[in-house]
């Protein structure tokens, strides 16, 4: 067989060249121990004994300089000159001697036979597998500490089966320790919508959804989550956030809001009454002082009658007037504690003594214990007696229902006490529950309101710090949440 040839041009490059290219620093030492070739990575790493770096020089006083510049520490230089006196005694590689330089980088240093009857010194980086771990274990304590810490409520779950892998503390206290990512949904089918919306670009933001808590009640939330890969497997890190607070609060702006709004209003509206009530008063006072003098003129009894649905006529439209200038005048609170039974019981007791009652039943339902409130009390038992005798009206001329409910409950969370009163009547139709309050707006028969009433209602407890609403999800019949403050005394 041939024997294999060697391209001149190949045969020609210098070994010093060829050792150049290579990343480990390569020295190469002859039978007497002095350097015949090194490359340039040799060069640098020993770059603070560079005079001492010059062919022949030997061995010794290589790893000498190296220990006393700190090139090389006296462990390693140790372990070397045991490696080389070993050469003749084996073909192969020393095992790898560590070393680490002035810059925290780990080395491995080999030496190995040469077949002049010399060795190489071969060193090569190596990937600091200790100080990796060491520096990954710190940065996993840290990120545990920041998630630990974090207020937001995060949770990493699987997408396919919702098994959470981890969450926040805080996402614990807001939806408990269930396992699964499923249970944080009140409803199956926004969860559905949920991974829809999350599966084409990986992200979900602000998406409103109803939430559970750990103990089972529900929120509106916001939800925003992305999509990753964790180890090979689709997760998802999501973010719930609780609007109750949000919710809550936009509530009471709109209620400040309509509150500021009917306040307008009604100031607007007291003007143009007490304006009509003072011009009306002269000419009803004339109508009502002759029809008194002809009451007395011995009338016959065809022209009595029409007397006396002349004066029960201008008597109403007095009283019509006295409602005006009371509306018009917003007379200052006369505040005092008071007992809600009492106030109740005046209420109830006034309206059982009026003319047109009828005999529609009020059933109380008020606790002895409930704490007093702080308010005007003939103001405030004026508006139960209008609540209450609208649902009177409302029962007796549609002939549906025939009965009243009062009943109270304290609300220490918030400082009031609450009245809710609700009748089994006829209701307020959808279309116009949000105009009852509204001046001037009445749902009785043309003759039978003024559309005064309510809105009284309003302004007066409004004045207290209270609020007055209608329930518009109590199904039959109308009620109303009366909230007043509870006396600070």
């Amino acid at each position: 067989m041939s024997s294999a040839t060697v391209d001149p041009a190949i045969e020609a490059v210098p070994v010093r060249e060829v050792i150049d290219l290579l990343q480990e620093a390569v020295a190469f030492f002859d039978a007497d121990g002095r350097i015949s070739a090194m490359n340039r990575s040799f060069r640098e790493s020993y770059g603070a004994i560079g005079q001492y770096l010059q062919d022949g020089s030997s061995w010794d006083i290589f790893l000498l300089e190296a220990e006393r510049h700190g090139a090389l520490d006296r462990s390693a230089c140790q372990d070397l000159r045991l490696a080389e006196t070993m050469l003749g005694a084996q073909s192969a590689s020393t095992e790898p001697i560590e070393h680490r330089d002035d810059g925290g980088h780990a080395h491995e240093i080999r030496l190995k036979p040469t077949s002049n009857g010399g060795f190489a010194m071969i060193q090569t980086e190596v990937i600091d597998m200790r100080g990796r771990a060491a520096g990954d274990e710190l940065a996993e304590v840290l990120m545990s500490k920041v998630l630990e810490a974090c207020p937001a409520n995060l949770t990493m779950s699987r997408i396919g089966d919702g098994q959470i892998l981890y969450r926040t503390p805080a996402a614990t206290e807001l939806l408990g320790a269930v396992r699964n990512s499923r249970d944080h949904f009140a409803r199956m089918e926004e969860r559905a919508d949920f991974v829809t919306a999350l599966l084409p670009d990986a992200r979900v933001d602000d998406m409103r959804v109803t939430g559970r808590r750990g103990d089972g009640s529900e929120f509106p939330a916001s939800l925003s989550a992305r999509l990753i890969d964790y180890r090979g497997e689709e997760v998802v890190v999501a973010n719930m956030i609780d609007l109750s607070d949000e919710i809550a609060l936009q509530a009471e702006l709109e209620r400040q809001k309509d509150l500021a709004f009917q306040s307008e209003k009604m100031s607007a509206l007291g003007e143009l009454l007490a304006s009509v009530a003072h011009e009306l008063n002269n000419p009803l006072s004339v109508v009502i002082g002759n029809a008194t003098m002809l009451k007395e003129e011995g009338l016959g009894d065809a022209a009595l009658k029409r007397v006396n649905k002349l004066g029960d006529a201008a008597d109403r439209c007095v009283r019509i007037v006295r409602t005006f200038l009371s509306m018009a005048r917003q007379q200052p609170l006369n505040l005092a504690d008071a007992s809600v039974v009492e106030l109740v019981e005046t209420a109830t007791d006034a309206l059982e003594s009026h003319a047109d009652r009828t005999a529609v039943e009020i059933e109380l339902s008020l606790p002895p214990s409930l704490p007093e409130v702080r308010v005007d009390e003939i103001q405030v038992v004026q508006v139960i007696i209008n609540i209450l005798a609208n649902a009177d009206q409302a029962i007796t001329q549609s002939g549906i229902g025939d009965l009243i409910r009062v009943k109270a409950q304290a609300r220490p969370d918030a400082g009031l006490v609450r009245l809710v009163i609700s009748d089994n009547g006829p209701g307020i139709p959808a279309q116009i529950q949000g105009r009852i309050f509204d001046p001037l707006f009445t749902t009785k028969s043309k003759g039978k309101g003024t559309g005064v009433g309510l809105a009284f209602c309003h302004r007066v407890i409004a004045a207290h710090g209270g609020s007055i609403q209608l329930d518009r999800s109590s199904g039959q019949g109308a009620t109303f949440h009366i909230d007043l403050p509870v006396s600070t005394g």
